[in-house]
């Protein structure tokens, strides 16, 4: 008997991860499961049959995965995804995006913060450290 013909761009692993799908301007979030991944798409399972956007982010926390990607094909609670963007890029917009800190006035904020938790607390403001973390 002869191997199944592979097709895909890429190989795929077999996955069982959590992952959201992103769509309608980032307002809206669905959740789904990513059982096949590679580098060029991966096949999403809904819990039930549902409609999603032919175009879409699809987010995978556990592997720090952020991709735009559009679907090819869909059989009930799965659809085929493939990635439209560039996966170097992808990982680059994963970053925090560069911030002038001296013109956005993140300093001032910060220092107001402190001030007002050391007069809550009753502590001199220099024992307050506040830090900014940037998550998309």
């Amino acid at each position: 008997m002869k191997p199944v013909e592979q097709r895909r761009a890429s190989p795929r692993s077999h996955t069982l991860l959590k992952g959201h799908i992103i769509y309608n301007n980032q307002l809206s979030r669905m959740e789904c499961t990513v059982r096949d991944l590679s580098e060029t798409g991966a096949r999403l399972v809904f819990a039930q049959p549902v409609k999603i956007p032919a175009e879409f982010e699809l987010q995978v926390p556990r592997k720090k995965l952020v991709r735009r990607a559009q679907v090819m094909w869909y059989d009930g609670p799965n659809y085929g995804i493939m990635f439209v963007d560039d996966a170097a890029k992808a990982r680059n917009d994963s970053e925090p995006p560069p911030v002038a800190w001296e013109t956005s006035g993140v300093p001032e904020v910060l220092e107001e913060a402190c001030q007002r938790i050391a007069r809550i607390l009753g502590v001199p403001a220099g024992a307050i450290r506040l830090t900014v973390e940037f998550k998309r």
